[in-house]
C-alpha cells in the first residue's frame, strides 16, 4: 500500500519557518537533557552518601555499646558480688577480650585493658580501664573507645 501526498510545488516546507529558528529547539532539548542528567547524578551521589553515613552511625553506636559492655564486664570481674570487702580486686582478673553475645553485637569485638596503681598514702588502689569496641567487616569498620577509673581501698 502506498500513500501519495500531494504537495503544491509552490509551497515549500522550509519556507514556512524563518531561517534563524531552524534547529534551535534541538539545541535547547539537548541542553535540558544534559542539565537534568547532571542533577540526577548529583542527587544519586547525595543519597548514597546519606545511606553510607547512616550505616556508619549504626555501626558506631554498636561499637560504643560493645565498649561499654566490655567495661561493665571488667568492673564485675574487679568487684564481684558476694565477696568479702577485704578481698582486693586485681587487673589479672579482668578478661582482655570478653565475648559479646546478642544479635546487635554479632559483628563486634571488644578489647579491655586494665592498669592498677596502689597509693599507700591514700590507702587506695586505682584502676584505669579502657575498652575499645570495633564493629563492621571489610572496608567499613568503626571503632569506639571508652575509659573509666575505679578505686578500692587497700
Amino acid at each position: 500500500m502506498t500513500s501519495l501526498f500531494l504537495i503544491s510545488p509552490k509551497i515549500k516546507a522550509y519556507q514556512a519557518l524563518p531561517a534563524r529558528q531552524g534547529g534551535s529547539a534541538l539545541v535547547v532539548a539537548i541542553f535540558v537533557i544534559v542539565v537534568m542528567a547532571l542533577i540526577s547524578v548529583g542527587l544519586t551521589a547525595m543519597i548514597q552518601d546519606t545511606s553510607r553515613n547512616a550505616a556508619w552511625d549504626v555501626l558506631g553506636t554498636r561499637a560504643e555499646l560493645a565498649a561499654y559492655s566490655g567495661l561493665e564486664q571488667a568492673l564485675s570481674e574487679l568487684f564481684p558480688l558476694n565477696v568479702p570487702a577485704t578481698t582486693l580486686g586485681q587487673c589479672s582478673n579482668v578478661t582482655s577480650a570478653p565475648i559479646l553475645s546478642g544479635q546487635g553485637l554479632s559483628s563486634c569485638d571488644v578489647s579491655v585493658t586494665c592498669q592498677q596503681k596502689d597509693i599507700t598514702e591514700l590507702s587506695a588502689r586505682f584502676f584505669d580501664l579502657q575498652a575499645t569496641g570495633q564493629c563492621g567487616t571489610g572496608e567499613v569498620l568503626v571503632q569506639r573507645s571508652q575509659s573509666i577509673q575505679a578505686r578500692s581501698g587497700l
